[in-house]
C-alpha cells in the first residue's frame, strides 16, 4: 500500500465530454488518513455511457407540512424517475420523508429559473442523502437537429461554505441530457419511458427522445462527497454552474449557445438511512463485512481486513455490493454504480450510488462481487 500515488484533481470544472466519454476513471484521493479509490466501470457506472442521476435538494418537512403534503400527489420529473426508476409509492414515500423535492410543484418555480441567450433552465427535482445527491434541471427553448445528442460543455459543482481539497470539495460523476430510455433489470435498455419498444436508426444506432410533449429536455447530474471519512452532505448547499450547450458526437463539442445557467440549491438534512450489523466473512476472500448503511439511494459498507488482496491495474480487490435481494425474493442484480473503495489500515470500506430507489426495510440480502472473474456470493442481512 505504501508504494501508491496519490492524484488530486485540480478543480471540479471539468469538460462534460471529459466525464461523460471516459470508460475508465480513476483517481486515487488521501483524505483524512484514509486511502480510496473511485472507480468506475462500463458494466456498472452506466452514468457515463448513458444514464445519469438527477442532484437532489431537499428541504426538511416541517410538522405542519407533512399532513399537506401527504394529501398531495407530486410527481417527480421525467429525467429523475428515468434514471433513479423510483415507483409512484416510492416517490411519495420519499418526498413525504423530505429527501426528495419537487420544484415544478412549488409555487414559485418561475422565480428559480435563469434565462441566458433564449433558453431557460430550472431545477426540476432533487434527490439527496447523507453520501449523494441527485439533480434534474428542466431546458426550455434549446434545440438540436435531430439524431444528434445535446450535450452541456461544462459543468461545475461544488458545495458552499465548504473548504475546498485541491481545488474542490465534491466527487462530480457526470452529466447527461435524460434520453427517455428506460433500462431493465439485466441494466440493459429495456424500453422508452411510456413502455413502447426501442428502435433504431438506418444504421443500427438506438433512437434517442431527448425531447418531452412540450418540446423540454432535462439534464441530470450526480455527485457525492469527496472523501470517505465523516463527511456529509446532510444540510448543505450545493452550487451548480451550467455553461454553454451544443451537441457532441464521440468526443468532438460543436458549440450551439453560449451562456451560463447558476444556482444553489439547499440539501435535506433528513437522514432515512440505515445502520445494520452483519459481522459474516465474505466467501473467497480475506474480509468480514462488519456491518452497513444503507438508505433508498445509497450504502457505505465497512469491513475488516483478514487478508488484503495484491492490487492489480488499480484494483484494490475490495469486496463490491452490486446488488441485493428483496425479501419477496425480487433480485437486482444491477443496482449500484460501480462505487468508491478504499483502505484504512486493517479496515476497508465500500461506497455507492443506485440506478433505482430501493425499500430499505424490504432488503433481505445482498449480492457481493468477489473477484475480477465476477463471481458472486449473497450474504443475508436481518433488519
Amino acid at each position: 500500500m505504501s508504494d501508491k500515488k496519490y492524484i488530486f484533481p485540480e478543480e471540479i470544472e471539468l469538460s462534460e465530454i471529459v466525464l461523460n466519454k471516459t470508460g475508465h476513471a480513476f483517481e486515487m484521493i488521501e483524505q483524512e488518513g484514509i486511502d480510496y479509490m473511485k472507480k468506475t466501470d462500463n458494466k456498472s457506472r452506466k452514468f457515463f455511457g448513458r444514464r445519469a442521476a438527477a442532484i437532489a435538494g431537499v428541504y426538511v418537512l416541517a410538522a405542519s407540512s407533512i399532513s399537506v403534503a401527504a394529501a398531495i400527489h407530486y410527481r417527480w420529473g421525467r429525467g429523475m424517475n428515468g434514471n433513479l426508476m423510483a415507483s409512484d409509492t416510492q416517490q411519495q414515500e420519499l418526498i413525504r420523508g423530505g429527501v426528495a423535492k419537487v420544484y415544478h410543484d412549488e409555487h414559485d418555480y418561475s422565480s428559480m429559473a435563469v434565462t441566458d441567450n433564449g433558453i431557460t433552465v430550472v431545477p426540476d427535482t432533487v434527490v439527496s442523502d447523507d453520501r449523494f445527491v441527485y439533480l434534474s434541471f428542466k431546458i426550455s427553448g434549446f434545440r438540436v437537429p435531430d439524431g444528434e445528442e445535446p450535450f452541456i460543455d461544462v459543468v461545475e459543482v461544488s458545495q458552499k461554505d465548504v473548504p475546498k481539497v485541491n481545488g474542490s470539495n465534491l466527487n462530480m460523476y457526470g452529466g447527461i441530457m435524460y434520453d427517455g430510455i428506460i433500462d431493465g433489470e439485466d441494466g440493459n435498455p429495456a424500453c422508452y419511458e411510456d413502455g413502447s419498444p426501442l428502435e433504431s436508426t438506418k444504421d443500427g444506432a438506438m433512437v434517442k427522445h431527448y425531447v418531452d410533449s412540450n418540446g423540454d429536455m432535462e439534464y441530470i447530474i450526480q455527485a457525492g462527497t469527496l472523501g470517505m471519512g465523516n463527511d456529509s452532505l446532510l444540510g448543505k448547499t450545493i452550487h451548480v454552474d451550467l455553461k454553454n450547450m451544443g451537441t457532441v458526437e464521440r468526443t468532438d463539442f460543436t458549440l450551439l449557445k453560449k451562456g451560463n445557467w447558476s444556482f444553489d440549491i439547499s440539501l435535506t438534512d433528513v437522514d432515512l438511512s440505515k445502520d445494520i450489523k452483519v459481522g459474516q466473512k465474505v466467501e473467497g476472500t480475506g474480509f468480514v463485512m462488519e456491518d452497513i448503511n444503507i438508505s433508498p439511494v445509497s450504502m457505505e459498507v465497512n469491513y475488516s481486513v483478514i487478508e488484503a488482496p495484491e492490487v492489480k491495474d488499480g484494483d484494490l480487490g475490495i469486496p463490491e455490493v452490486t446488488g441485493v435481494v428483496m425479501k419477496d425474493g425480487t433480485r437486482i442484480p444491477y443496482l449500484t454504480d460501480g462505487g468508491r473503495m478504499g483502505y484504512n489500515g486493517s479496515k476497508a470500506k465500500y461506497v455507492a450510488g443506485y440506478y433505482r430507489v430501493v425499500d430499505v426495510d424490504q432488503i433481505a440480502a445482498l449480492i457481493v462481487r468477489t473477484s475480477e472473474k465476477n463471481d458472486k456470493v449473497e450474504i443475508p442481512i436481518s433488519q
